[in-house]
């Protein structure tokens, strides 16, 4: 049996120091529910998960150290590292479990650095309590420039409901670089999942 967690006001605290990779997850929501597919309780849930980050950012190390993080230098001096919480689904097997709802986040740099890491939390929306942990997959992480995938799974209830994908990226920059590490969470728009 998985064990069910709320997570409070401490979640904002933790995010604080974090950067998104992904918009708001209210701002993709807010189109679904414009066309009346996402209830107000399930977006304002999600909101409150995501702890309000600030908007889309492509995380970067450079040579170049600043106090304000990294100066703008040439394209040949600058590793571009991206991150990205998919959408919860249905699995279909392959490399899911037939019979769950899966969750997965992708970690890669577009050069070759000593450590990147993809770790993923998937979230179902409880009416009323708002979205609640209900699985941590494991941490997947190496070197290189290749995609790091991390995977959640739940078993699948068979009616629908909400869930959110959320990811964990951590980057370690090369010697010379700035800054010598990076941490970014992200999370997937709201989905309604059925199986």
């Amino acid at each position: 049996m998985l064990r069910r967690r709320v997570l409070g006001i401490g979640l904002a605290a933790l995010l604080a120091v974090s950067v998104s990779a992904v918009a708001s997850p209210a701002s993709a929501a807010g189109s679904a529910m414009a066309a009346g597919t996402i209830p107000q309780p399930v977006l304002d849930a999600a909101e409150a998960l995501a702890g309000k980050q600030a908007a889309a950012v492509a995380p970067t190390f450079s040579r170049t150290p600043s106090t304000r993080g990294p100066a703008a230098a040439a394209a040949e001096n600058v590793i571009t590292c991206t991150a990205r919480a998919q959408y919860p689904h249905a699995s279909t097997g392959g490399n899911g479990i037939p019979g769950s709802i899966d969750g997965k986040a992708d970690s890669w740099c577009d050069a070759v650095i000593p450590y990147i890491g993809a770790q993923v939390e998937l979230y179902q929306y409880v009416p009323g309590s708002g979205f609640f942990l209900v699985s941590v997959g494991s941490l997947n992480s190496g070197p290189g420039n290749k995609t790091y995938t991390g995977v959640a799974f739940t078993i699948c209830q068979g009616v629908p409901n909400y869930y959110v994908t959320r990811g964990i990226h951590t980057y370690t920059a090369p010697g010379g670089y700035y800054p010598p590490s990076l941490r970014l969470d992200t999370q997937s728009p709201i989905v309604q999942v059925s199986c």
